[in-house]
């Protein structure tokens, strides 16, 4: 942990700035200042399982995460951004389908709200920030009856949201951003 005693301690070249769930937040990282107790952890994890036991983690996580996108764009509401049947990292990247009374931030605030799913928003970086995605990351406890759940979970949302609207922008202001949320 690095804790500064005030925000101007902190060197602004260190910080990265993100739209995440609709607002501007500010992060950073020490990539070097890692203690050394996940590089064991990762250690033992390479003994346990060695090549084929890692083989079988990402076949089972990229086939979930190809389950995920097939069925998030089956009820028509969203787009796939990318291939969902290449061969990639386990997550889904994808976006509403057609304008609405709502976006994909109202979406994450929605399935946070309602089922306690962390599936953010962003826009896409500079010359693209017009674009807003969503992006699911499938671990490997991301089983196939939570795949189902998720969106299902997912579908809902659209569902209240095409009836109630997105968030006023009040509730939009209220969101908290910065380091530590």
């Amino acid at each position: 942990w690095l804790v500064f005693r005030e925000r101007s301690d902190l060197p602004e070249d260190l910080v990265f700035y993100e739209n995440y769930l609709g607002q501007r937040d500010a992060t950073f990282t020490l990539n070097f200042s890692t203690g050394a107790s996940m590089v064991l952890a990762q250690y033992y994890n390479f003994v346990r399982y060695g090549y084929e036991g890692y083989r079988v983690i990402m076949e089972t996580m990229q086939a979930n995460a190809r389950a995920l996108a097939h069925k998030i764009v089956a009820g028509g509401d969203f787009e796939l951004v990318g291939d969902a049947d290449a061969e990639q990292l386990p997550l889904v990247a994808f976006k509403l389908a057609e304008e609405r009374n709502f976006d994909e931030f109202d979406v994450a605030v929605q399935l946070a709200a309602e089922r306690g799913w962390m599936v953010p928003a962003y826009t896409l970086p500079p010359n693209a920030q017009h674009v807003t995605i969503m992006r699911a990351l499938v671990k490997q406890t991301l089983g196939h009856s939570r795949v189902s759940t998720l969106a299902d979970d997912i579908a809902q949302a659209v569902e209240t949201l095409s009836k109630k609207g997105g968030l006023h922008e009040a509730d939009r202001r209220r969101v908290k951003t910065g380091v530590g949320y």
